[in-house]
């Protein structure tokens, strides 16, 4: 709905990576089961229920199906920004153009999801704000998650009283998008499971599964030699009892 008080509203935008989002790799976005279900089910799905419409499906194998996980990943991360920014505090005032970073390997980190983010003008305020009124849990909070330990070195200060520093006078994106995190987890607990499960309400697996190009010339020439034929109607009709 359009508001016209948006028109006045002053705004800056960071570059950010977004809070929350668990990455590609063996996460509830996908995991080593998402393509093989949706593959063996689509693959059910092509050879009964479209049995009648297309008989050259009988002669396809899991090896004849893939799965688009270029374009899956891409509207997963479309879908979770859009869910993220519904959740956001009210001083994030968009997002947009989500990027994926994924890295070479898994061995230290997951896909990170990097979108421009744009923060109302009095964000800063609002921040100093949260952190009084937070101050001994952040305390806490900040102390445990960015202190280096054995297997995890941190670029982060683990001491709240220096973040106002790297907040508002350096602007740093790492803290910025950390604090968001926190304004969003002391709303809601379980805003990490709730940003997942609805960003995949509308995503179908299925429909990112196709047949290969190969399987598709192996099926063009199997109906050309006459090797594939229509089912007699009566065979599809179920005995009565």
């Amino acid at each position: 709905m359009y508001n016209p008080k948006n028109d006045f509203v002053m705004s800056k935008t960071f570059n950010i990576q977004i809070p929350f989002f668990p990455g590609f790799y063996e996460t509830d976005l996908m995991n080593s089961d998402t393509s093989y279900w949706a593959i063996k089910e689509e693959l059910e799905y092509l050879k009964h229920d479209c049995r009648e419409e297309h008989p050259e499906y009988q002669i396809l194998t899991e090896d004849d199906i893939d799965f688009r996980y270029t374009d899956y990943e891409h509207d997963v991360a479309e879908a979770f920004l859009e869910v993220w920014k519904y959740n956001a505090p009210e001083i994030v005032l968009g997002a947009e153009n989500p990027e994926i970073d994924s890295p070479r390997y898994y061995n230290f980190r997951n896909d990170e999801l990097f979108a421009d983010v744009e923060l109302r003008d009095d964000w800063k305020d609002e921040m100093r704000h949260f952190i009084a009124l937070n101050y001994d849990w952040l305390e806490e909070r900040v102390h445990d998650d960015w202190t280096s330990y054995d297997g995890f070195i941190s670029f982060m200060d683990n001491d709240i009283d220096k973040w106002s520093e790297h907040l508002f006078e350096e602007e740093d994106v790492r803290y910025i998008s950390t604090m968001l995190a926190y304004m969003m987890y002391q709303s809601n607990k379980g805003i990490r499971n709730d940003l997942v499960m609805n960003a995949l309400e509308d995503i179908y697996a299925g429909s990112y599964v196709f047949i290969t190009e190969d399987a598709q010339q192996r099926i063009n020439e199997a109906v050309e030699n006459g090797e594939v034929h229509l089912y007699d109607p009566a065979q599809l009709t179920l005995p009565l009892e």
